[in-house]
C-alpha cells in the first residue's frame, strides 16, 4: 500500500509538524509498501488540517474536511482536523499520538465507503504496532 503524509497546517505548528510527521512518514512508508490490505485500496493519503481559525473563517467554510475514496483508482484523500492547540501545546510523543489517531480515524471512515476487499482492521493494526507509544 502507498502511503502519503502531509499537512494543511497553520505556521504556528510548522516545525512540530514537520518533526512529528517525519517520524510517522519514516514509520510507515516503506512498512506499508509492501504490505497489501485487499485489492480495494492501494493508496492512503493523509493531510491533517492544523489551523487556528477565527471563527467568521470557520463558519465561511475554510480549512472544510475531506474525505474523499476513489474507487477507481483505488486511493483516497483524507483531510481531517487536529486541534490546533492541542498540536501546539503537546509534546513530541503527543503530536506524533495525534497523527497517528487521525490517520485512525480516516481508516475508520474508509472502512464504511470500501466494504468490498479492504481489510482495515490489519491496517490499523499494524499502523497501531508501529507506535507502541499511542
Amino acid at each position: 500500500m502507498k502511503f502519503f503524509l502531509s499537512g494543511e497546517i497553520d505556521g504556528s505548528v510548522s516545525k512540530q509538524f514537520q518533526e512529528a510527521s517525519s517520524v510517522v512518514q519514516v514509520k510507515l512508508e516503506e512498512f506499508l509498501r509492501d504490505r497489501s490490505y485487499g485489492n480495494e485500496v492501494n493508496e492512503l493519503n493523509i493531510i491533517p488540517i492544523i489551523v487556528d481559525l477565527p471563527e467568521e473563517m470557520d463558519e465561511q467554510g475554510w480549512y472544510k474536511e475531506r474525505k474523499l475514496f476513489k474507487r477507481a483508482t483505488h486511493s483516497s484523500d483524507f483531510r481531517l482536523r487536529i486541534n490546533h492547540q492541542d498540536f501546539l501545546n503537546g509534546n513530541d510523543k503527543q503530536r506524533i499520538c495525534l497523527l497517528v489517531e487521525n490517520i485512525i480515524t480516516a481508516i475508520d471512515i474508509l472502512s464504511t465507503r470500501a466494504k468490498k476487499d479492504f481489510d482495515h482492521a490489519n491496517l490499523k493494526k499494524d499502523i497501531l504496532s508501529r507506535f507502541d507509544m499511542c
